[in-house]
C-alpha cells in the first residue's frame, strides 16, 4: 500500500473517529440524534413462526454492551420478533442455569469495564482491550454451545474484536481488533465506507458472499466498515463474507486517533462473516453490527446505517436467515 493511500485512509479515520465521539457524547449528554429506530417501520411481510412461537433469541446486556434493545438494536430486535420469535434482553452474568432457557444468544459490542468507563471519562477507547468476560463465563458459554446452544457473536472495529478475543478463540475465531475498508472506499466526504458482498462479485476487488442456508435468496449484503478476522487453520467452519482485493485495515492504538504511525495491511481474504458447528450446537461470527439493525449516522444528516438503508435491501432476510440457520 502507497504512503498517499495510508495518509487518506489515516485522515479519513481521524475525522469519522473524532465525529463519532463528538455524537455520541454530545446524544448522551442532551438527547440530540435518532434513537431506535426513528420513524422507519420494521415489518416483515410472510412471517416464519406464528407470533410467540419461534425461537427464544436473548441479546446480552450485561457487559457494557454498545447495542441494546432499547436503541441501537431495537431494529435489531423489532426485525426478528415481526418474523414470530421472542427477543429479550440478557443482564446476568453467563452460567449453566442463566442460559438453561436459551435457544439463540446474541452477544454484540461487549466492553471491559476498562473500556466502558474511559469512553464515559475521555470519550474515547483506546488499547488495552481486555476481555468483556470471566474465563468462568467464557467456559459456561463454549459449554453451552458444546451442548446444543446457538451463538451469534458480533464485534465490531476497534474496540469491539479485542474484546471478544477470549471468546472467540475458543471456538477457532481469530479476532482482529482493526477497522475495516472497503477496496472502493473514495476517502471524498460523504462516502460512508459501506462494503458491499455478491455471490459473484463483478470484480476481484468486491467482496463475495458464499453460497450457505444463510444467503439463500439473498442478492447482496452490505455491512458499514467493522472489522475482518480470521479462523484458526483446521478448525471447520463456512465462510459468509470474506473481503476483496485492495480491501484494507487499520489496526489503531486509539479509535479516534490514527495517523501516518498507525499500521495498516492488507485486509483480502479476511472475514466479516462465517458460521461453524460446535460440538451439537451452532456459532455465526460477524464483523460489523449496524448491518443486522437501523441507526443513524447523526455526524452525517442522519446518513442510514443498517437494513433500511437503500443500498442494503437484502440486509434484513440476511438478518433473518441467520436467526433461522442458528435456530436449527
Amino acid at each position: 500500500m502507497n504512503r498517499k493511500r495510508i495518509r487518506l485512509i489515516a485522515f479519513f479515520i481521524t475525522v469519522l473517529g473524532s465525529a463519532w465521539a463528538i455524537a455520541s457524547a454530545e446524544s448522551n449528554a442532551d438527547g440530540g440524534g435518532i434513537v431506535g429506530v426513528g420513524d422507519y417501520i420494521v415489518k416483515v411481510d410472510n412471517p416464519t413462526y406464528k407470533k410467540g412461537n419461534g425461537p427464544k433469541v436473548f441479546l446480552d446486556e450485561g457487559h457494557n454492551n454498545y447495542q441494546t434493545i432499547a436503541d441501537r438494536y431495537m431494529g435489531f430486535a423489532q426485525a426478528i420478533e415481526a418474523d414470530g420469535a421472542s427477543v429479550k434482553p440478557f443482564r446476568e452474568k453467563f452460567t449453566a442455569q442463566s442460559l438453561a432457557e436459551v435457544d439463540v444468544l446474541v452477544i454484540c459490542n461487549a466492553l471491559n469495564d476498562k473500556n466502558a468507563k474511559e469512553k464515559e471519562e475521555i470519550n474515547k477507547w483506546q488499547l488495552p482491550t481486555p476481555s468483556a468476560y470471566t474465563s468462568d463465563e467464557i467456559e459456561a458459554v463454549h459449554s453451552w454451545v458444546k451442548a446444543g446452544g446457538s451463538l451469534l457473536l458480533i464485534a465490531d472495529h476497534m474496540p469491539f474484536p479485542g474484546a471478544a478475543t477470549e471468546m472467540a478463540a475458543g471456538f477457532g475465531v481469530v479476532m482482529q481488533n482493526n477497522f475495516a475498508f472497503d477496496a472502493a472506499f473514495t476517502y471524498k466526504p460523504g462516502d460512508m465506507n459501506l462494503i458491499t458482498y455478491y455471490k459473484k462479485p463483478p470484480k476481484p476487488s468486491v467482496g463475495k458472499l458464499f453460497k450457505h442456508k444463510i444467503s439463500r435468496g439473498i442478492d447482496r449484503v452490505v455491512t458499514f466498515t467493522g472489522s475482518g478476522f480470521r479462523m484458526k487453520p483446521g478448525i471447520k467452519h463456512a465462510r459468509i463474507l470474506q473481503l476483496g482485493d485492495g480491501s484494507n485495515t487499520a489496526w489503531p492504538t486509539d479509535h479516534v486517533d490514527i495517523s501516518m504511525s498507525t499500521p495498516f495491511s492488507a485486509g483480502v481474504g479476511l472475514l466479516q462473516g462465517a458460521t461453524l458447528p460446535y460440538g451439537k450446537g451452532r456459532v455465526g461470527v460477524f464483523g460489523e453490527a449496524s448491518m443486522f439493525s437501523v441507526n443513524y449516522a447523526f455526524w452525517a444528516d442522519n446518513y442510514p446505517l443498517g437494513f433500511h438503508n437503500p443500498e442494503a435491501p437484502d440486509n434484513q432476510q440476511f438478518l433473518l436467515n441467520v436467526i433461522h440457520w442458528l435456530a436449527k
